[in-house]
Formats: C-alpha cells, structure tokens, sequence
C-alpha cells in the first residue's frame, strides 16, 4: 500500500490541496488511493498514488519546487515531531504559563495544547511548533488585562480629530474594520499600538 510509505508526506500533500487544515488525512473517511483517483490529471496526489503522465509530472515539480521555496522562507509546513513544543510547553508550565494562556497568544486550540503536552500528539505540523514557540513570558506580559480608561480617552481625542472607528482599526493593524476594544479592560499590546499611534499623530 502506497498510504503506508510514510504518512507525513501524504499529510502535506492533502493539507496542501485541500485547504490547509491541521489534520486533512484525520478527516478523510477515503483511503488515500481513492482521495487521489478523485483528483484530475496534473495534481500532485495523482502522481504519489502512481500516475506518470506529463500534467502530474508537472504537478511534481511545481509542488516540489514549492517545498523548496517554502524551506528557504522559514514558511515550510511539513509534519514534524512533536518533543520539541512538548519541552517548550512544560517550561512554560513551570513559570506558570498554562495552555489556556498559550492558546490564546498562539492561536494554536487548547486541545491541541493540551496534546501536544501530554504527548498524546506525538507529531505536528511545522507551523504549529512556531506558534508555540512564539509564546515566551513577554508574549505574556503583552497579553495580560490593564485597565483601558486611558487608551479609550486616546481613542476619543482621536475620533475628534476626524478619524474615523474603521481607519483607527486599519492603522492599528487590526484585520476588521471595527474597533473590537472593550470599555472596561483591553490587551497590554493592544493599549501599546492605541498610544504608539496617539503619540504619532497628537504628539509629534
């Protein structure tokens, strides 16, 4: 059986053509070999299930091609083991950093936190220890609650000035044009960018 070649390839490829979800392979009720027969001439799946014909060639290199560019830029997505957010995530622990905090700074699911930790999930996926090692103790001195009174006075003295709730956001970088800052407690990073900004166009 092709599937049985080596599952961390065949978990990339599916990623890749499907959508980029964490585990495609685990969501897949086909086998692989029937995944791939679905798939039309000049995909990469056709080619790993066997077929050599000039467009899956083709589909080879390009996606080999990618691999390679995606390695350079630091962005490759492949599957890995998972020991080294395993260490990570317990001397997080150790400082009290838990995997509700961790998941929150991340992005990464709690129950994936919580697997990885455990050693119930034994490999994942390269994106996913990044993330993880993104969380240190300044990550989460960024993300603790401060009292927003002051950032929403910059916020109103700003709103004066003619800037709008839609453009305040863009120029905070936030991917939603709305202002999602609650009244009474807001992120420390989040207060950072309001008054980097405020001192910017007030101040300077």
């Amino acid at each position: 059986m092709v599937r049985e070649k080596g599952n961390s390839i065949f978990d990339e490829i599916l990623q890749r053509e499907s959508g980029g979800n964490e585990s495609v392979s685990a969501l897949c009720t086909k086998p692989f070999w029937a995944v791939a027969n679905d798939k039309p001439h000049g995909s990469r799946l056709r080619y790993v299930s066997g077929c050599r014909c000039l467009p899956c060639r083709a589909a080879n290199a390009r996606y080999e091609g990618w691999r390679v560019h995606a390695r350079k830029e630091g962005d490759w997505n492949g599957v890995i083991p998972a020991g080294r957010a395993r260490r990570h995530l317990k001397l997080l622990s150790r400082v009290g950093i838990g995997r509700r905090t961790v998941a929150e700074i991340s992005g990464v699911p709690q129950s994936l936190v919580h697997q990885i930790k455990t050693g119930r999930r034994r490999r994942i996926r390269a994106r996913t220890e990044r993330r993880i090692f993104l969380v240190t103790s300044q990550a989460m001195n960024e993300a603790r609650l401060v009292r927003a009174d002051s950032t929403w006075r910059m916020i109103g003295r700003l709103l004066e000035e003619g800037f709008s709730r839609a453009e305040i956001a863009r120029r905070l970088g936030f991917r939603s044009p709305c202002l999602q800052i609650k009244r009474t407690r807001v992120r420390a990073r989040t207060a950072a960018r309001v008054e980097r900004f405020y001192r910017r166009v007030m101040v300077a």
